[in-house]
């Protein structure tokens, strides 16, 4: 990818650099079936997407962005149907290279329906390597790469047509380095014996099941549901159920269709009949008042099933507290030993969850910690041999550095 170096653009002449460089907008038929012959033999591809999500339920799709060793193709969704060039890319085992791929994974799945199982995301590989948990793209290109990337187009109007040069280059930097970052970093990763642990990290990304939100759970999103009676809170999920549903069928933000203060003062109301919703001007809404069946309706489901939430755990005593600060410095010492980020391996909530079922055995312990795969093997052990008292921890004199924790 260096001899694309060149789309990199910096200083005073950026703007005449960038409609010199910047790769064409391909909106027909027959450049889209020359950017599939094009790709047909690579065995990796670099993918980006920029997307509107601020009004509308499904964030919609408005260029993606294609590399392989040969080129970068910029593909006009609002132009061509791609349905079949995508899931042609995910069912082809083509590697699939991209930086933060969550977004760009759900977007082509509720755009296209294309689900991926052969994925890298450069983001994730950094965070096996000593580089933090959410390392930005540009952040990712200046270290290994050596290149100031483009800035400040994120908010960008990417549905105008025809899409200016300037932004032509800006999402062509985005899928620029990712191919040579993806080289080194898989290099980096297998002489660290960390490559499978990305790879089981990849799989669990493409699962399409955690892409779609429910409608059953929307309750969760609103605010103000935690202080409601379960009657009330009953009749608040059925509500929010509804409106999740009606924002889907007319891809809009729930909150657009029927705000979260008007949906709260539907579960006050309780309304019994159509003749109800007229008490309070706030149900005064064309979206209340056009399906006021449904919505009483749905207060009646609410109420017929009120809503028991479980009981929340008391404050744990302090000496699990403590025990569990120290095992979460382990767990940071683990992570810093190994150069990954902390995040990966366990919260402070799971672990305390764990050490409140009294584990009598390592085992038990990843059970209860739900630690799977990589991290039972990395944490487990090291967990249980500090809390059976098999190893500590202690400070110690670190010269210029000071005092840093240590195993022993």
């Amino acid at each position: 990818m260096h001899a694309h170096a060149k789309l990199v653009v910096a200083g005073p002449q950026a703007q005449h650099s960038a409609e010199s460089s910047a790769p064409p907008l391909i909106d027909r038929a027959d450049g889209l079936a020359q950017v599939v012959a094009a790709i047909a033999t690579a065995d990796r591809v670099a993918i980006d997407t920029e997307f509107h999500g601020e009004r509308s339920y499904y964030p919609r799709l408005m260029l993606l962005q294609v590399a392989t060793e040969q080129g970068i193709w910029l593909l006009d969704p609002l132009s061509l149907d791609l349905r079949d060039f995508v899931q042609g890319l995910a069912r082809s085992g083509q590697l699939i290279v991209g930086h933060a791929l969550k977004n760009d994974l759900r977007i082509l799945w509720t755009t296209y329906g294309a689900s991926f199982a052969h994925v890298f995301d450069t983001q994730l590989a950094a965070a096996f390597l000593s580089c933090g948990l959410q390392m930005g793209l540009s952040s990712l290109v200046q270290r290994m790469v050596g290149v100031p990337m483009a800035k400040g187009e994120q908010m960008a109007d990417w549905n105008q047509r025809p899409l200016p040069p300037k932004l032509r280059h800006y999402a062509a930097g985005d899928v620029l380095h990712l191919l040579h970052i993806h080289s080194e970093q898989s290099a980096a990763l297998q002489q660290r014996g960390r490559l499978q642990w990305l790879e089981h990290e990849c799989v669990a990304l493409c699962d399409t099941t955690h892409y779609d939100r429910d409608p059953a759970t929307a309750g969760d999103r609103v605010t103000g549901a935690r202080r409601l009676d379960p009657n009330e809170a009953g009749v608040l999920y059925a509500l929010a159920a509804v409106r999740e549903k009606m924002a889907q069928d007319e891809d809009v933000v729930p909150h657009f269709l029927i705000t979260d203060e008007a949906l709260l003062a539907l579960t006050k109301a309780k309304p019994r009949t159509a003749r109800d919703l007229h008490g309070d001007r706030r149900l005064q809404t064309r979206a209340i008042q056009k399906n006021a069946e449904r919505w009483v309706q749905a207060v009646a489901d609410g109420l017929a099933h009120p809503l028991k939430r479980q009981a929340g755990r008391p404050p744990p005593p302090p000496q699990l507290e403590a025990v569990a600060v120290a095992a979460m410095l382990m767990v940071g010492e683990l992570a810093a030993n190994e150069g990954i980020a902390p995040q990966l391996l366990m919260k402070r909530e799971t672990l305390l969850d764990a050490l409140r079922e009294n584990p009598v055995t390592c085992e038990q312990l990843a059970d209860h910690a739900g630690l799977f795969g990589w991290r039972r093997d990395l944490v487990a052990p090291k967990l249980w041999e500090l809390l059976t008292g098999q190893v500590v921890l202690r400070c110690q004199l670190d010269g210029d550095a000071g005092f840093k924790l240590a195993l022993g």
